[in-house]
């Protein structure tokens, strides 16, 4: 498989699961919070904000994944703002651990399956 089709695979698989778990938070919010071991969420709105944020940020990822060779600024981004998260998930400890380890595997596997999309594109673009 091509560095471009594995990057684009990584990729597909953590949108769908981001926009599964968006439309749970959104959907059922109060198992996210129960999942996270936090109170009820109130108002429901908070939670359900934050699973459509979920659907908003990936679905700005879809460019990177249509050409990830020429739409490298949401691919960038998108490694940027899983290892962030990560950050914020384990600073907060407790129930979000798990988002925190989540965020930093996801972000990990796609900055280490878009590296040799980077390398190929830069020799196709030094040989034209």
């Amino acid at each position: 498989m091509s560095a471009t089709k594995t990057y684009r695979l990584m990729l597909a698989i953590s949108i769908l699961a981001n926009l599964a778990t968006g439309a749970i938070i959104f959907g059922w919010p109060d198992a996210f919070t129960s999942f996270a071991g936090q109170p009820e969420a109130f108002p429901k709105a908070w939670p359900r904000h934050w699973g459509m944020q979920l659907w908003a940020i990936n679905l700005l990822y879809l460019p990177g994944f249509w050409d990830p060779e020429q739409n490298r600024w949401p691919n960038w981004m998108g490694i940027v703002i899983r290892f962030t998260f990560a950050a914020f998930f384990f600073s907060q400890g407790d129930g979000f651990t798990p988002m925190g380890i989540y965020d930093a595997v996801s972000g990990a596997l796609l900055l280490i399956t878009y590296l040799p999309v980077t390398r190929v594109s830069r020799v196709t673009r030094a040989d034209a």
